[in-house]
């Protein structure tokens, strides 16, 4: 009788339990989420393979950690990479070519921060006789293998990489020869071929173009509008995986309205009306260069290239935009921020010096205080994912599992007078 009596009370217990404890099903990511936008939206461009000293790379990273800060774009200089057709050995240090960056990706990973892999200017040996450093190589397959060899050096570590740079720009293509969305394209679709060959899984961003209203018949500058339109027209679309766009708000305010003959921050829309006109709106925007330049006022007109704005309004700004970005446009990814510090080979008498979030004596300026605690603030109301939710019963488990132990020791608290009674 005791034994009948206990078995049937616990029974129903057990069978409850085990059914609680079992994972619950997490619903599908909604079909209408565009991919690579539920991010994190703070990251912010910086140079660290200039620095010589381990030091400085870490104080950055540290510094860029301490912000909130979760991504950061790091240019690999093929050129410093690659020192013959597939010789990455340093013959003037006697060293791999790759110990600089493995130490720059450590120390990423020490501090928790995604990488974005910018990846242009080739060496000499493979550019045209005496043509400039940023120009694009003589074949485009000899950056394809670059690329490739890349992918498969940092597979599993870095995730996504930038191919090219500004090539709307004469300053960053072919000397003398106008600039040629139709030859990009083909050097981008080698490039993400011979990356997915490699590892399936990395993202391919775009090159972002240089913020221009310039179309003159010689082409050696073209309107970013007009150069990703006819990026689109020679076949684009299918590789890439994220549109990179710079969106510098000159001296506009973050919610000034978007105009084609006007730079400033929402010009980021036009191009979004181009990518949905070429049936490319499942794709998301990142935003590769992004900010406000806070030059002196006694900076002279002609070298305030971005205009000006004041620190005041640079760190205010800079917040509203991505804020603004986050609320309002279901395409927009991550904000690398132009940019983090600078090694001190930008003289304080250039505009671009303004930019900087930290002194090169890693003094902070009031924009880094600002995203500070902003980006602290997002992510203390949008944490970020962790390896439980790669699980994503796991944490149902988890918390089931502690209220199932809980009622596992009342039952059998209970069976036990149970049987005592009985």
């Amino acid at each position: 009788m005791r034994r009948r009596l206990v078995t049937a009370l616990l029974i129903p217990i057990f069978l409850t339990l085990a059914s609680c404890a079992q994972p619950t099903p997490q619903a599908s990511p909604s079909p209408t989420r565009i991919p690579h936008t539920d991010v994190n939206p703070w990251g912010t461009n910086v140079f660290l393979h200039k620095e010589t000293e381990q030091w400085k790379i870490e104080k950055t990273l540290q510094m860029v950690r301490d912000a909130g800060i979760v991504w950061i774009k790091q240019h690999f200089p093929w050129e410093e990479l690659e020192f013959k057709k597939g010789y990455f050995y340093d013959t003037k240090w006697q060293k791999s070519a790759w110990e600089k960056f493995d130490r720059i990706v450590a120390t990423a990973e020490k501090y928790g921060l995604k990488i974005v892999a910018r990846l242009d200017r080739p060496p000499e040996w493979a550019r045209y006789p005496g043509s400039k450093p940023s120009s694009p190589p003589r074949d485009f397959n000899d950056y394809a293998d670059f690329v490739q060899a890349f992918v498969e050096h940092y597979k599993g570590r870095i995730h996504y990489i930038q191919i090219w740079n500004e090539p709307n720009l004469n300053a960053e293509w072919y000397d003398n020869q106008p600039v040629s969305p139709a030859q990009y394209v083909q050097l981008l679709k080698l490039a993400y071929q011979r990356a997915k060959a490699v590892d399936p899984s990395i993202v391919v961003l775009s090159a972002p173009m240089a913020m221009t209203l310039e179309n003159f018949p010689d082409r050696r500058n073209l309107n970013d509008l007009i150069y990703i339109e006819e990026m689109y027209e020679a076949g684009a679309k299918d590789y890439f995986d994220i549109m990179s766009a710079n969106a510098y708000g000159l001296e506009y305010p973050p919610d000034a309205p978007a105009e084609p003959n006007v730079l400033n921050f929402q010009r980021v829309t036009l191009v979004r009306k181009i990518m949905e006109k070429y049936g490319d709106g499942d794709k998301p925007i990142w935003f590769d260069e992004y900010g406000w330049n806070a030059a002196p006022p006694t900076m002279p007109p002609e070298k305030l290239i971005w205009r000006r704005v004041t620190p005041e309004q640079q760190a205010q700004w800079t917040v509203q935009g991505i804020e603004l970005a986050r609320t309002n446009w279901p395409w927009a990814g991550v904000f690398f921020i132009w940019y983090f510090r600078q090694p001190g080979d930008i003289p304080t008498d250039s505009a671009e010096y303004y930019f900087g979030m930290v002194d090169p004596d890693f003094t902070p300026r009031p924009v880094y205080y600002s995203v500070k605690e902003a980006a602290t603030r997002w992510k203390a109301a949008s944490p970020t994912q962790t390896a439980v939710s790669q699980s994503p019963g796991a944490a149902n488990f988890s918390i089931v599992g502690a209220g199932a132990a809980i009622l596992l020791g009342l039952a059998g608290t209970a069976a036990f007078f149970l049987v005592r009674r009985a």
